[in-house]
């Protein structure tokens, strides 16, 4: 007889990612597919990256270095030696760093808070291990209510982590300066500051508001603090999947008991240590994105389809009031024509669709593609 499966694992909902180009053409017969729902870079990976792996690939019988010595030293050097070493932990993809936190500093039975409509991955994690997920409502700027937050972590007494993603995906707000220091200040006297804050900036190299908080400052200030990057936007090194974790020496020295040795390949690593020295494409990649966001905006707007602001590589747009349909509605229509967005209902969104941004051609088609359903 089979061993009973945890409630917690029997009633779990696994993780959807955007729907594959290759599955939408075997699907529905197409050769020619667009995909816009996994804000991935449309310019594809750093240049310098594919040299570094193309001089890379006599290597591959050999293991990698554990340790990630070498990609550390260069995120060392790209914040301009204001971490040392010792406070990075590298992962496979900064959704292992995710779960490696709520592994290491929670139990079956205790809580994380996040919002409603906040990456799906920190759920999706601790339902894994056993652990509840307390989200709190959106505020009237699609973002996360730090009042309801604070409310719930006081009266909790087993919420060990909380997860805020700033710029918020799907939503793509974000949380101000002023907002930020002032939750994570009240937080730290909550239970002696032991409860643990996660900021998640996978997007923070396409942001361009002025008032979104540095996180390497905010780190210097709040040792409660983890601050997660990626190489999986803006680097274009999605399929490689690399992030890695900043945090206090002890934090980081604890995640490192329970990370599996080897947990990055050696081509992620060697591919993420160039991506970081490739400033031009990054340059080029920020303004491609903001081209394309103004594109969207200018055209969402002309056929009556409301948007919300965004400081990702991506639009979270109301397509049941600009088109009458639900997002999973035009989602689908859309996907006949090989045009792959990404519908929001997981996140309560119902009305709503994600739309990545394109390259000018993909944004181009992408547009007509559903100006054509209405």
């Amino acid at each position: 007889m089979i061993t009973p499966i945890p409630e917690y694992i029997r009633t779990l909902q696994p993780y959807i990612p955007g729907k594959p180009i290759e599955e939408t053409q075997r699907e529905f017969h197409i050769k020619k597919v667009i995909k816009l729902a996994s804000n991935e870079n449309p310019l594809g990976p750093s240049p310098k990256a594919l040299l570094a792996l193309q001089k890379a690939r006599s290597s591959l019988h050999r293991y990698p270095d554990s340790s990630a010595y070498q990609l550390k030293q260069r995120i060392v050097k790209h914040f301009g030696n204001s971490l040392a070493a010792d406070r990075l932990i590298i992962g496979n993809g900064s959704n292992e760093v995710i779960d490696l936190l709520i592994r290491a500093f929670s139990i079956p039975g205790d809580q994380i808070v996040t919002s409603q409509a906040a990456f799906i991955a920190y759920k999706v994690s601790a339902q894994v291990h056993g652990v509840q997920t307390l989200a709190v409502s959106l505020d009237s700027e699609m973002n996360y209510d730090l009042s309801e937050m604070l409310t719930i972590i006081k009266r909790e007494e087993r919420v060990r982590l909380v997860f805020i993603a700033n710029p918020n995906n799907p939503t793509g707000a974000y949380l101000k300066s002023g907002d930020l220091f002032s939750f994570l200040t009240e937080l730290s006297k909550i239970r002696g500051g032991s409860v643990i804050v996660v900021l998640d900036y996978a997007y923070w190299e396409y942001v361009t508001a002025q008032d979104l908080p540095e996180p390497i400052a905010l780190l210097k200030k709040f040792p409660n603090l983890v601050v997660l990057r990626t190489f999986s936007k803006i680097y274009g090194l999605a399929g490689l999947r690399v992030g890695y974790g900043i945090g206090e020496p002890e934090i980081i020295s604890t995640l490192e008991k329970i990370r599996n040795p080897f947990n990055v390949n050696s081509m992620g690593m060697i591919a993420a240590t160039s991506a970081l020295g490739d400033l031009d494409f990054v340059k080029k990649s920020k303004t491609a994105n903001e081209k394309g966001m103004k594109f969207w905006k200018k055209n969402l707007s002309e056929l009556g389809v409301p948007y919300w602001e965004s400081q990702g590589n991506f639009l979270l747009v109301d397509v049941k009031r600009g088109l009458g349909l639900s997002g999973n509605d035009v989602y689908q229509a859309c996907l006949r024509k090989g045009v792959i967005f990404r519908p929001v209902s997981n996140y309560g969104l119902t009305q709503a669709l994600r739309i990545s941004i394109g390259t000018q051609s993909e944004n181009e088609t992408a547009f007509r593609v559903m100006r054509e359903i209405r």
